[in-house]
Protein backbone atom coordinates (compact mmCIF):
# COMPACT_ATOMS: atom_id res chain seq x y z
CA UNK A 1 0.00 0.00 0.00
CA UNK A 2 2.88 2.33 0.30
CA UNK A 3 4.64 4.15 3.19
CA UNK A 4 5.16 7.80 2.07
CA UNK A 5 7.49 10.10 4.82
CA UNK A 6 7.20 13.54 3.59
CA UNK A 7 9.18 17.05 5.25
CA UNK A 8 9.49 20.19 5.31
CA UNK A 9 12.69 21.02 6.32
CA UNK A 10 12.81 24.61 6.11
CA UNK A 11 15.34 25.14 3.57
CA UNK A 12 14.09 22.25 1.02
CA UNK A 13 11.43 19.36 1.15
CA UNK A 14 11.99 15.56 1.53
CA UNK A 15 9.77 12.79 0.16
CA UNK A 16 10.42 9.29 0.69
CA UNK A 17 8.10 6.42 -1.06
CA UNK A 18 8.75 2.84 -0.77
CA UNK A 19 8.93 0.24 -3.72
CA UNK A 20 6.14 -2.30 -3.43
CA UNK A 21 3.33 -1.66 -5.84
CA UNK A 22 -0.03 -3.31 -4.64
CA UNK A 23 -3.42 -3.85 -7.27
CA UNK A 24 -7.15 -4.34 -6.50
CA UNK A 25 -8.28 -7.97 -8.23
CA UNK A 26 -11.88 -6.37 -9.13
CA UNK A 27 -13.03 -9.73 -9.15
CA UNK A 28 -12.28 -10.68 -5.50
CA UNK A 29 -11.76 -6.97 -4.01
CA UNK A 30 -8.54 -8.06 -2.44
CA UNK A 31 -5.37 -6.06 -2.76
CA UNK A 32 -2.60 -8.07 -3.97
CA UNK A 33 1.24 -7.54 -4.57
CA UNK A 34 2.11 -6.48 -8.35
CA UNK A 35 5.67 -6.08 -7.56
CA UNK A 36 8.43 -4.79 -5.62
CA UNK A 37 10.37 -2.33 -8.05
CA UNK A 38 7.80 0.60 -8.64
CA UNK A 39 8.77 3.87 -9.23
CA UNK A 40 6.41 6.06 -6.98
CA UNK A 41 7.89 9.17 -7.03
CA UNK A 42 7.12 10.98 -10.20
CA UNK A 43 8.55 14.01 -11.43
CA UNK A 44 6.25 16.59 -13.04
CA UNK A 45 7.25 20.24 -14.20
CA UNK A 46 7.30 21.62 -10.91
CA UNK A 47 8.24 18.97 -8.20
CA UNK A 48 7.50 16.01 -7.53
CA UNK A 49 3.95 13.95 -6.52
CA UNK A 50 3.42 10.43 -4.87
CA UNK A 51 1.03 8.55 -3.18
CA UNK A 52 -0.24 6.12 -0.97
CA UNK A 53 -2.85 3.00 -2.07
CA UNK A 54 -4.25 1.59 -5.35
CA UNK A 55 -1.24 1.49 -7.60
CA UNK A 56 -3.25 1.31 -10.67
CA UNK A 57 -5.56 4.75 -9.32
CA UNK A 58 -2.54 6.87 -8.16
CA UNK A 59 -0.57 6.31 -11.20
CA UNK A 60 -3.37 7.73 -13.49
CA UNK A 61 -3.54 10.73 -11.32
CA UNK A 62 0.48 10.64 -11.33
CA UNK A 63 0.47 10.57 -14.89
CA UNK A 64 -1.77 13.71 -15.25
CA UNK A 65 0.70 15.28 -13.18
CA UNK A 66 3.75 14.07 -15.25
CA UNK A 67 2.19 15.63 -18.76
CA UNK A 68 1.13 18.91 -16.79
CA UNK A 69 3.12 21.79 -18.62
CA UNK A 70 2.83 25.12 -16.56
CA UNK A 71 2.82 27.71 -18.57
CA UNK A 72 -0.40 26.20 -20.62
CA UNK A 73 -2.33 25.28 -18.16
CA UNK A 74 -4.18 25.95 -14.88
CA UNK A 75 -3.57 22.76 -12.18
CA UNK A 76 -6.61 21.15 -12.02
CA UNK A 77 -5.74 18.19 -9.86
CA UNK A 78 -8.91 18.29 -8.06
CA UNK A 79 -11.18 17.51 -11.08
CA UNK A 80 -8.58 14.53 -12.09
CA UNK A 81 -8.76 12.88 -8.63
CA UNK A 82 -12.67 13.01 -8.78
CA UNK A 83 -12.80 11.81 -12.47
CA UNK A 84 -10.15 8.59 -11.40
CA UNK A 85 -12.24 7.83 -8.39
CA UNK A 86 -15.52 7.48 -10.41
CA UNK A 87 -13.54 5.74 -13.91
CA UNK A 88 -11.43 3.26 -10.85
CA UNK A 89 -15.31 2.50 -9.42
CA UNK A 90 -16.85 1.48 -12.40
CA UNK A 91 -13.81 -0.07 -13.40
CA UNK A 92 -14.93 -2.61 -10.14
CA UNK A 93 -12.69 -1.81 -7.43
CA UNK A 94 -14.87 -1.51 -4.02
CA UNK A 95 -14.46 2.02 -2.28
CA UNK A 96 -12.66 0.66 0.79
CA UNK A 97 -9.19 0.00 -1.95
CA UNK A 98 -9.45 3.82 -2.59
CA UNK A 99 -10.82 6.05 0.57
CA UNK A 100 -7.80 5.65 2.31
CA UNK A 101 -5.83 6.80 -0.23
CA UNK A 102 -3.39 9.64 -0.22
CA UNK A 103 -1.19 11.62 -2.68
CA UNK A 104 1.48 13.98 -1.94
CA UNK A 105 3.08 16.70 -3.91
CA UNK A 106 5.58 19.03 -4.00
CA UNK A 107 5.26 22.44 -6.26
CA UNK A 108 7.44 25.39 -7.25
CA UNK A 109 5.88 28.42 -7.35
CA UNK A 110 8.53 30.38 -9.06
CA UNK A 111 9.56 31.56 -5.56
CA UNK A 112 8.96 28.72 -3.29
CA UNK A 113 8.77 25.18 -3.14
CA UNK A 114 5.76 23.76 -1.16
CA UNK A 115 4.65 20.71 -0.08
CA UNK A 116 0.92 19.54 0.30
CA UNK A 117 -1.33 16.65 1.07
CA UNK A 118 -4.66 15.42 -0.79
CA UNK A 119 -6.14 12.91 1.49
CA UNK A 120 -8.88 10.76 -0.71
CA UNK A 121 -11.31 10.27 1.94
CA UNK A 122 -13.13 13.84 1.76
CA UNK A 123 -13.85 12.97 -1.57
CA UNK A 124 -16.29 10.22 -0.41
CA UNK A 125 -18.23 12.10 2.53
CA UNK A 126 -21.06 13.74 1.49
CA UNK A 127 -21.98 16.94 3.43
CA UNK A 128 -25.46 18.31 3.74
CA UNK A 129 -26.13 21.89 2.95
CA UNK A 130 -29.07 23.66 4.48
CA UNK A 131 -30.83 23.76 1.17
CA UNK A 132 -30.69 20.16 1.26
CA UNK A 133 -28.41 19.58 -1.67
CA UNK A 134 -25.40 16.90 -0.99
CA UNK A 135 -21.67 18.56 -1.81
CA UNK A 136 -18.08 17.27 -0.99
CA UNK A 137 -15.44 19.47 0.27
CA UNK A 138 -11.80 17.54 -0.83
CA UNK A 139 -9.00 20.11 0.33
CA UNK A 140 -5.25 20.76 -0.14
CA UNK A 141 -3.20 20.65 3.14
CA UNK A 142 -0.25 22.38 2.91
CA UNK A 143 2.81 20.41 4.98
CA UNK A 144 4.31 23.73 6.90
CA UNK A 145 8.25 23.92 8.06
CA UNK A 146 9.51 21.41 10.25
CA UNK A 147 6.45 19.03 10.12
CA UNK A 148 6.32 15.33 9.09
CA UNK A 149 3.50 13.62 7.18
CA UNK A 150 3.81 9.72 7.24
CA UNK A 151 0.93 8.18 5.56
CA UNK A 152 1.01 4.05 5.65
CA UNK A 153 -1.76 1.30 6.25
CA UNK A 154 -0.26 0.70 9.56
CA UNK A 155 1.35 2.35 12.16
CA UNK A 156 3.78 0.93 14.26
CA UNK A 157 2.90 0.15 17.63
CA UNK A 158 6.43 1.88 18.80
CA UNK A 159 6.31 4.74 17.51
CA UNK A 160 9.60 5.92 18.83
CA UNK A 161 11.53 5.67 15.63
CA UNK A 162 8.79 7.90 13.66
CA UNK A 163 10.06 10.41 17.02
CA UNK A 164 13.17 10.29 17.06
CA UNK A 165 13.40 10.99 12.83
CA UNK A 166 11.09 14.21 13.50
CA UNK A 167 13.42 15.10 16.43
CA UNK A 168 16.54 14.57 14.82
CA UNK A 169 15.29 16.64 11.52
CA UNK A 170 17.96 19.14 10.64
CA UNK A 171 18.24 21.45 7.83
CA UNK A 172 20.85 21.74 4.77
CA UNK A 173 21.98 25.06 6.42
CA UNK A 174 23.78 23.04 9.65
CA UNK A 175 25.57 20.90 7.42
CA UNK A 176 28.59 21.65 5.40
CA UNK A 177 27.68 20.05 2.58
CA UNK A 178 24.75 18.83 0.97
CA UNK A 179 26.53 15.33 0.71
CA UNK A 180 26.79 14.69 4.02
CA UNK A 181 22.64 16.60 4.41
CA UNK A 182 21.70 13.49 2.52
CA UNK A 183 23.64 10.67 3.97
CA UNK A 184 22.53 12.26 7.83
CA UNK A 185 18.52 11.69 6.66
CA UNK A 186 19.23 8.47 4.68
CA UNK A 187 20.35 6.66 7.79
CA UNK A 188 17.50 7.82 9.57
CA UNK A 189 15.12 6.92 7.10
CA UNK A 190 16.85 3.22 6.90
CA UNK A 191 15.44 2.78 10.25
CA UNK A 192 12.00 4.31 10.01
CA UNK A 193 11.48 1.95 6.62
CA UNK A 194 13.16 -1.16 8.26
CA UNK A 195 11.20 -0.69 11.37
CA UNK A 196 7.76 -0.32 9.60
CA UNK A 197 8.76 -3.29 7.00
CA UNK A 198 8.82 -5.43 10.07
CA UNK A 199 5.13 -5.20 10.80
CA UNK A 200 3.54 -3.73 7.64
CA UNK A 201 3.98 -6.42 4.92
CA UNK A 202 2.64 -3.87 2.05
CA UNK A 203 6.12 -1.82 2.16
CA UNK A 204 9.74 -2.43 1.14
CA UNK A 205 12.38 -2.05 3.12
CA UNK A 206 13.99 0.20 0.04
CA UNK A 207 12.97 3.27 -0.62
CA UNK A 208 12.98 6.29 -3.31
CA UNK A 209 13.94 9.62 -2.10
CA UNK A 210 13.44 13.02 -3.49
CA UNK A 211 14.57 16.50 -1.99
CA UNK A 212 13.69 19.90 -3.09
CA UNK A 213 14.96 23.24 -2.32
CA UNK A 214 12.69 25.94 -1.97
CA UNK A 215 14.50 28.99 -3.03
CA UNK A 216 14.89 27.61 -6.60
CA UNK A 217 13.04 24.67 -6.85
CA UNK A 218 15.97 22.60 -7.91
CA UNK A 219 15.72 18.91 -6.98
CA UNK A 220 17.45 15.31 -6.80
CA UNK A 221 15.65 11.66 -6.94
CA UNK A 222 17.75 8.77 -5.24
CA UNK A 223 17.06 5.27 -4.85
CA UNK A 224 17.89 4.12 -1.73
CA UNK A 225 18.47 0.11 -1.12
CA UNK A 226 17.57 -0.84 2.59
CA UNK A 227 18.65 -4.85 2.06
CA UNK A 228 17.32 -6.10 6.11
CA UNK A 229 15.31 -8.84 6.91
CA UNK A 230 11.29 -8.16 6.56
CA UNK A 231 8.38 -10.10 7.45
CA UNK A 232 7.34 -12.73 5.18
CA UNK A 233 4.67 -11.21 2.56
CA UNK A 234 1.36 -12.86 2.58
CA UNK A 235 -0.11 -13.63 -0.95
CA UNK A 236 -2.61 -11.26 -0.41
CA UNK A 237 -3.76 -8.81 1.59
CA UNK A 238 -7.34 -7.85 2.62
CA UNK A 239 -7.59 -4.64 3.69
CA UNK A 240 -11.12 -3.62 3.90
CA UNK A 241 -11.27 -3.31 7.29
CA UNK A 242 -8.96 -0.12 7.62
CA UNK A 243 -10.17 2.32 10.35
Amino acid sequence: MTMIISAHLEGCLLIAADNRAMVCDVETGEMLLSHDDEAKIKLWSLGAIAGTGETVFLNRIMDYFSHFQAKEQQLKQMDVIYEEIEKRLMEGVPKEMLINNTLIFSMFDGEQSHLYSIPIEPFFKEIERKDGVKVIHPYVHEIYPWIVDVTCFNLPPDMSSLQNFQRHLRSLSSFDNESTFLEYHIQQLKKVFAVQASIDPSITTSFDLYIQICATGHSIALHIENPVLASPFPKKLNYWDRK
